[in-house]
């Protein structure tokens, strides 16, 4: 089969695709659009930019309808080659959605090109028409000069596109391995300097894990003019997008980037090829409900991180302060309360990327990536590590592509530590708070974590939290504000960093506006501590950091 995809308008943003299909006399043909791709467990519905779909033979309309919202259907009464002829509108620009401009043609092909039923590994030929002053990046092989070739459809739906007049290429060599690098936007960093940077957590991966079964690997970055932070992981490569270009510049933003890109290469092995067996083969037409959220991003959270501390990227203390925003976020969410990980992982398809009711849920990957470190140092305080437990999976069920289930990953923790393994079994299946277990562990490595409670009486002293327009968007539940103030109230305050409330005893005084009715609450006394502020620091230098750190 094959794809013609053209663009009649480039500023109207609608892609025009024809599918040519071979199709046997009285063959019924179901054409399943995804509804969602790999790397986001969440329903998109890309049936939704999808229109005008018409099915043609020599130019006679056969017709087709609609089985589900997102499946066409149509029957071949003759023998010979059919068109289908539809159009999809491509204004996402995240790392997995379409874009199209004045400045490039950015493809998806999970977005919008369709698994025939029964046929997903015919092979499968993409054309496309773009201007002849366009560079393309992508990992599918090309026949010139503007034919890709995919073997099936899970190959096609998983290898990124993207074509741009605004271009720039370079690539490095790592350990027999080619690995390409695709700009689209503008430069503000030194791309030598980034090529080192990268070549080093590459090594130490490939390193640890014994192979990486690919020839060549593609990191496409789209650097965006406004402030973005999306990743996305294929097979043979990742897209990130990130902005503002013009900051990244500076290394504080510029860690944003080499962060997410440690990030997404980690995937190569785990998710890409180290999957659960619900996703051995990926169907996108459902919800595919998993109980490994942890290792599928949680554990690739801190992996990430810490390969930029054991390449030498980052120093311990860019690495605490990393690691004290993260317990920080999880110190705040009280998601704990109500569901463990696996709940949580098993509830993506609910709201797992959004804020959702209040403290429904734990994060995934931040959790996840907290869980990952109490795991590590518990394996390494026992001569093991994580590396070890993630190299076993890799060889076990990774480089034979066998799904596994997440008792195949205990057993491994279990066959490295028993100790390790009743922690990871109390951190993944009980409702817990994880910071003073945390603060044990760390302490073994000579890490102390603090909590302050200064300046924001509001938050601290009665568990108030409001953003910068000052709207109440958490209340602790524990605190009594919680009887007396809703989310969405607007807080009036003269000062912000004055103290909030007339009187220590009295409690607290508030004028709020709440809904466009202007109220005074009462907030009665209030003894509790709520939503400390983390600190790390180190206490010692301990030989157990040094395994950690190398």
């Amino acid at each position: 089969m094959k794809y013609f995809i053209s663009r009649d308008s480039v500023c109207s943003q609608f892609i025009q695709v024809t599918l040519s299909i071979f199709c046997e006399e009285n063959e019924w043909i179901s054409l399943q659009v995804a509804a969602w791709r790999p790397g986001r467990y969440e329903l998109a519905n890309f049936a939704k930019n999808i229109r005008k779909v018409k099915v043609y033979k020599d130019n006679v309309d056969v017709g087709c309808y609609k089985s589900s919202k997102d499946c066409w259907k149509f029957t071949a009464k003759e023998k010979g080659s059919y068109q289908v002829e539809y159009e999809y509108y491509c204004a996402q620009m995240d790392a997995g959605g379409c874009w199209s401009d004045d400045q490039q043609l950015y493809l998806n092909f999970s977005n919008f090109i369709f698994e025939v039923i029964g046929r997903d590994r015919e092979e499968i030929q993409i054309e496309v028409d773009f201007p002849e002053s366009y560079q393309v990046a992508t990992p599918l092989k090309s026949i010139p000069p503007k034919i890709w070739i995919a073997k099936g459809y899970q190959e096609a739906m998983d290898s990124p596109w993207i074509a741009s007049n605004k271009m720039t290429h370079t690539l490095y060599d790592c350990l027999g391995c080619r690995f390409q690098l695709w700009f689209i936007g503008d430069i503000h960093f030194s791309i030598s300097d980034l090529k080192k940077v990268f070549y080093e957590f590459t090594k130490k991966m490939i390193t640890d894990f014994g192979s990486f079964p690919a020839e060549d690997y593609h990191f496409i970055f789209q650097l965006l003019p406004y402030r973005h932070y999306h990743g996305v992981e294929h097979k043979f490569s990742t897209v990130i997008t990130i902005g503002q270009a013009i900051n990244l510049a500076f290394k504080k933003n510029l860690d944003e980037l080499i962060g997410v890109s440690s990030h997404e290469l980690y995937h190569f092995w785990n998710v890409c090829r180290i999957r659960p067996h619900e996703l051995l083969k990926y169907d996108l037409s459902k919800e595919v409900y998993l109980d490994s959220g942890f290792i599928l991003e949680g554990i690739t959270s801190y992996m990430g991180d810490i390969y930029l501390l054991r390449s030498g990227y980052f120093t311990i203390l860019d690495y605490l302060r990393v690691l004290e925003k993260q317990i920080q976020k999880e110190s705040d969410n009280l998601g704990w309360k109500n569901e463990t990980i696996v709940d949580s992982s098993l509830n993506l398809w609910l709201d797992g990327y959004i804020k959702g009711i209040p403290e429904d849920k734990v994060n995934i990957y931040n959790r996840g990536s907290l869980i990952s470190l109490c795991l590590d140092l518990k394996l390494i305080h026992e001569g093991s590590g994580l590396h070890l437990v993630m190299k076993a999976l890799w060889e076990k069920f990774g480089i034979n592509s066998r799904g596994y289930l997440l008792n195949d990953f205990l057993e491994i923790v279990k066959s490295e530590s028993q100790e390790a393994y009743k922690l990871i079994n109390t951190l993944l299946f009980k409702k817990l708070d994880m910071v003073p277990i945390l603060a044990q562990i760390l302490k073994e490595f000579g890490i102390s974590l603090t909590f302050e409670m200064k300046e924001n009486s509001l938050l601290h002293r009665f568990g108030i939290r409001i953003d910068e327009a000052n709207v109440v968007t958490q209340i602790h539940p524990e605190s009594k504000a919680f009887h007396h103030l809703m989310i969405g109230d607007v807080v009036e305050i003269e000062r912000r960093n004055e103290a909030l409330y007339k009187n220590h005893i009295a409690g607290a005084i508030l004028k709020i506006n709440r809904f466009n009715r202007k109220l005074q609450v009462s907030i009665p006394e209030e003894t509790g501590q709520y939503f400390p502020k983390i600190k790390l620091s180190f206490e010692n230098i301990s030989p157990q950091l040094d395994k950690w750190i190398k």
